[in-house]
């Protein structure tokens, strides 16, 4: 017999959720998977000109994302595309993408990860925002201990790893 749990009610602003700081960018936490019974999580980013991650895959989860405001360079899967305000990316796992924030503006978007998961990367390897507003540039170095472990764990790593592109399968 397969016993199906249910989620809580959930109601959380950005005023009150977990905000951190990692990469030059704002996060805030605003579902996870303890919210959400590990189904899905939401992450507001806040992400300055000119940032953006290397060439990354998630292998454990799919992922979207919903531009409010700015805009994006994204390479998804090897094709570019320029996501502006209201535009969709959707991202299956195991799909190597990457992105740079472009314009002349702050990127805002809604970042939507189903199973839940990922949101445990950014907890635990940023730190908690001092305020709800970008970090000081270059907060952290590429080589600093946190970018490291965030970009190499079991939520996200790096494209060029020769593990990070497998297929995987449930068995």
């Amino acid at each position: 017999m397969n016993l199906i749990v249910s989620s809580n009610p959930v109601a959380r602003s950005r005023d009150d959720a977990p905000a951190r700081w990692l990469l030059d960018i704002l996060w805030v936490v605003l579902a996870d998977g303890e919210d959400t019974n590990g189904g899905y999580s939401v992450i507001e980013q806040f992400m300055p000109v000119g940032s953006g991650p290397p060439p990354h895959v998630h292998p454990f989860e799919d992922e979207a994302f919903y531009i409010l405001a700015g805009e994006m360079t994204a390479v998804i899967g090897g094709q570019e595309v320029v996501l502006g305000p209201g535009s969709l990316g959707h991202l299956p796992r195991n799909t190597v993408h990457e992105f740079k924030v472009t314009g002349t503006e702050v990127c805002h978007c809604l970042n939507y990860y189903t199973p839940a998961g990922f949101e445990q990367a950014i907890l635990g390897c940023s730190r908690p925002a001092e305020r709800r507003e970008l970090p000081p540039p270059g907060l952290d170095a590429p080589d600093s201990p946190q970018v490291v472990r965030f970009f190499n764990n079991y939520w996200v790593a790096p494209a060029s790893l020769p593990w990070a592109q497998q297929k995987w399968s449930r068995g």
